[in-house]
């Protein structure tokens, strides 16, 4: 019977890393990685404040260029690129906003003030227990108190029970 090839795991593991280092730069779509959608969130105001004191998308886009960011196709950024991107992260900003708010708004969930979101200020020790819902709580009103009359018929009954119960 012949035997197959031997397996290096010397090598297996040298190429499962190498392996990974490649995939790991690739984007959600499959291109890779060009750092300019982390780039656009993290200065998103100050690249505003570019434009808004006169400077064009297009040389905002090839100021960029000119420090290395690229398309994931390695071209030039170009202004419509750079537009794109930011409109992108506004609206990711936008449905991330909406969806914490929904969460708060929501009855029955526990996160009902930013801080438990972000986590605790130092200033706020607010913290939040889950409760059920205002139709399953259960009032004071709702709870029958025993009335005089069935007490005093409750303490007969014994009384009657305790001669049966009593031992010789």
């Amino acid at each position: 019977m012949a035997k197959g090839p031997r397996l290096d795991l010397r090598r297996l593991e040298r190429e499962a890393a190498s392996a990974d280092m490649r995939s790991s730069k690739l984007a959600p779509g499959g291109k890779p990685i060009t750092g300019v959608m982390a780039l656009v969130r993290e200065n998103l105001d100050a690249l505003v404040a570019l434009k808004v004191s006169g400077r064009s998308w297009g040389a905002i886009a090839a100021g960029l260029t000119a420090q290395g960011f690229r398309t994931a196709d390695g071209r030039d950024l170009t202004a419509a690129n750079l537009t794109g991107v930011i409109s992108s992260v506004r609206r990711q900003a936008a449905r991330k906003l909406a969806r914490e708010t929904e969460r708060r708004s929501r009855g029955d969930s526990v996160l009902k003030a930013p801080e438990a979101v972000n986590g605790p200020t130092p200033s706020s020790a607010v913290t939040s227990s889950p409760r059920l819902s205002p139709d399953l709580a259960v009032t004071p009103a709702a709870i029958p108190h025993p009335q005089p009359a069935e007490d005093e018929r409750r303490r007969a009954a014994l009384a009657r029970a305790r001669s049966l119960l009593k031992k010789d």
